[in-house]
């Protein structure tokens, strides 16, 4: 047996750790949609637009009101043109894997249809694409319920508690709402300071089925978090007080700068108290025209400088700042490398990225597979490819005389299993 052919099927018989998702919770899944409307949700439909598809079309394509082989015309030269991306074949092997249609095209696209939307009306839908066929012991869930109880949910989960909404509050509704919930009424910078730590000491000084901060602010501003004054803080935050913004029906407003990054230093100050799990989206973002220096994981090495207890998961390989995060993996003792996304947006970026890490970074920082979807069939097709990425990965190494194969399949467990399951804290919930 040749050493991929054996890591394989080592890798194949783990049952390992899903460090992000967006997933409804199995009872919120939408009951009237499709499959183009589902599976055109996010990623793969930004490489029909990037091929050319009108954003104005995949509206239309999108709307599981239309007729289905109508809406299949319109975006059948865009679905082929980009089959063959990341994106595109981990729905292929969905399609392939759960629902028996080999190839999805003009054909097979009604089939397809029938048999996902007659497969999700059975019960137990989740437990049979995310453990029985995904294997999966717990996926991590951005972000937490609305409703506390719902953390108990019998789906696979456990949760982030974000922090966006208390470095950019938008609105003094927001600023009262999220105090109320935690017994703070809100009518000044200190009073927000306390909201925040203690919602985050709520879910995470405590054992509850929250095991992270999450921060998803390189979609909307640069990853450099400045050190700013109380005082430059507290002017911005005032602005949501004054009298074009206190009104709740005006819109919302986007804070400044020095507030933005204050709170965020605050949010590392409770964190590393704590000795808390942050999971930072940094790289590629979802969607069509993004500013990619924005994410550049680099920017964030102030924080690491200076939150030594909080560990930092940085999302996506940081694609493409790969190598730049394995840099910082290999330099900082509180990051990590987290590939969640990572192997369906370049398989092959995926699999040359862990081959250069494992030289560089100890095989203990880097958690392999996060499926990163909103709707559960992409995770099946994802954690497939995955763990042939990471197959063919250590193959390499053990051909090339790095290591061994038993040092292969010790890797494959820490990076599936062990890893994350030590960075969350999940011993407690898994064993």
């Amino acid at each position: 047996m040749q050493p991929y052919d054996h890591l394989l099927e080592h890798i194949e018989s783990l049952q390992i750790i899903d460090t992000h998702e967006h997933l409804p919770l199995e009872k919120e899944m939408s009951r009237q949609t499709d499959v183009l409307a589902e599976w055109l949700i996010h990623y793969f439909s930004c490489d029909l637009v990037s091929a050319g598809l009108p954003e104005s079309e995949l509206a239309w394509v999108r709307d599981p009101q239309g007729d289905l082989r109508e809406r299949w015309a319109i975006v059948a030269p865009y679905w082929h043109a980009a089959k063959s991306t990341g994106y595109g074949r981990a729905l292929a092997y969905a399609a392939r894997d759960l629902f028996g249609i080999e190839e999805i095209n003009g054909d097979t696209i009604a089939a397809l249809n029938e048999k996902m939307i007659a497969t999700r009306a059975r019960e137990g839908y989740y437990h049979w694409v995310l453990q029985e066929k995904s294997r999966l012991q717990v996926s991590v869930r951005d972000s937490k319920p609305e409703g506390d109880a719902d953390l108990e949910t019998g789906d696979p989960f456990v949760f982030t508690l974000r922090t966006d909404g208390f470095i950019t509050p938008g609105h003094y509704n927001q600023l009262q709402g999220m105090g109320a919930a935690v017994g703070v009424s809100v009518h000044s910078l200190a009073d927000w300071e306390e909201t925040t730590r203690r919602t985050i000491e709520k879910y995470l000084a405590r054992p509850t089925r929250v095991v992270c901060l999450k921060c998803g602010l390189a979609y909307s501003r640069p990853l450099r978090f400045e050190k700013a004054t109380r005082a430059d803080a507290e002017r911005d935050f005032n602005e949501l007080f004054t009298d074009t913004n206190l009104p709740a029906w005006r819109p919302g407003i986007k804070v400044g700068r020095a507030l933005q990054d204050y709170m965020q230093h605050y949010v590392c100050q409770v964190a590393d108290e704590h000795g808390l799990t942050y999971q930072i989206h940094t790289g590629l973002q979802e969607g069509n025209g993004n500013v990619i220096y924005d994410s550049n994981p680099t920017l964030l090495t102030n924080l690491f400088l200076e939150y030594g207890n909080v560990k930092f998961d940085l999302f996506h390989m940081g694609y493409p700042y790969v190598m730049e995060l394995g840099n910082l993996a290999k330099n900082f003792r509180n990051v990590f490398i987290d590939m969640c996304w990572g192997h369906i947006i370049s398989p092959e970026a995926a699999r040359r990225a862990l081959v250069e890490w494992l030289d560089a970074v100890p095989a203990n920082k880097i958690s392999a597979f996060g499926g990163d979807y909103c709707f559960v069939e992409g995770v099946y097709g994802h954690q497939y490819l995955a763990r042939r990425n990471v197959a063919a990965s250590l193959a390499r190494k053990v051909e090339d005389g790095s290591f061994d194969l038993e040092r292969a399949r010790e890797i494959a467990t820490w990076v599936f299993v062990d890893n994350p399951k030590r960075i969350f804290g999940l011993e407690r919930l898994l064993g």
